[in-house]
């Protein structure tokens, strides 16, 4: 029977400034080599000698084959022997499965995003100056997108919504989104898209400091969304331009449906829903949702 050294036989063997033998009949648990590392003690193998690094460990554990390390067999004999030791219990082993297979994958943090535009370069020549630069007020969550100190007023058939924040960095073509609420403020049809279909949108005049643009179409109210890498979509069986529900608790507790999977190589993972719905179903930025296939 394979001998098992778990954290507390590390532990122990600290407090008595010794190091720890080892043959390849003996089975280290992955906590018991952490807690090896922070204490200064050291496996030292019966044949071989020093054995300090995981990459030692695991050759005298398994012939390096493409199999795995510890065998089921093991692994249950190594959570059993936990359990007795009281290094675990079995709630803390459940919530820890359950982190790991459940809300690791399953779950998404929300984003809440409020009005805003995008400007292309020959646009925010236009507003602000040739040749300007947006100035950075804050980072957002997806890698190298940025709220800008810059705002600029939105001028529709019926009305003015000022002070609308530009995001960075420039596009090719411009898009500004809007709250449902907004289109029946600035007097234009609602048309709900994904980022980039602007095919068929309405219209809207943009004033800046330095001057006007008036767009033939770019107004959209931002579909709801989640953002994602391959490897992130890959791992939890998803593509890109599927739809999905996200469930959420909570005093108004319930799920939305009609969701997109919007995945680049270089997404972060991430919801985005705009502040009405947020504020309808009292979500929060940085609130967490389940994903619902």
């Amino acid at each position: 029977m394979k001998r098992l050294i778990c954290a507390q036989d590390v532990l122990t063997a600290s407090k008595k400034h010794e190091n720890l033998v080892v043959d390849s009949n003996t089975i280290v648990t992955p906590q018991a080599a952490d807690v090896a590392k922070e204490c200064g003690v050291a496996f030292v193998h019966a044949e071989q000698g020093d054995c300090t690094s995981n990459t030692n460990q695991h050759a005298t554990l398994h012939d390096n084959k493409n199999e795995a390390a510890v065998s089921a067999e093991e692994i249950e004999r190594i959570v059993t022997a936990g359990l007795k030791r009281g290094i675990w219990t079995e709630e803390s082993l459940h919530q820890l499965w359950t982190k790991t297979n459940k809300v690791d994958l399953d779950s998404v943090t929300i984003g809440v995003s409020g009005r805003h535009i995008h400007l292309s370069q020959e646009h925010l020549d236009r507003l602000f100056g040739k040749d300007y630069e947006l100035n950075v007020a804050k980072e957002l969550s997806q890698p190298g997108q940025y709220a800008a100190k810059e705002c600029v007023t939105l001028v529709g058939p019926k009305g003015v919504i000022q002070n609308v924040r530009v995001l960075g960095p420039t596009r090719k073509q411009t898009q500004v989104e809007v709250l449902a609420g907004d289109t029946f403020k600035l007097g234009i049809p609602q048309v709900i898209r994904l980022s980039g279909k602007l095919k068929g949108t309405p219209g809207i005049t943009v004033v800046g400091p330095k001057g006007t643009v008036v767009l033939s179409e770019g107004v959209i109210v931002a579909a709801r969304h989640i953002h994602m890498s391959c490897a992130e979509a890959s791992e939890r069986g998803l593509r890109d331009g599927q739809i999905v529900s996200i469930r959420f608790d909570g005093e108004r507790a319930g799920q939305l449906d009609n969701v997109a999977i919007r995945v680049t190589e270089n997404s972060a993972l991430d919801c985005h829903i705009d502040t009405e719905e947020a504020n309808a179903l009292h979500i929060a930025n940085g609130s967490v949702v389940q994903i619902i296939k």
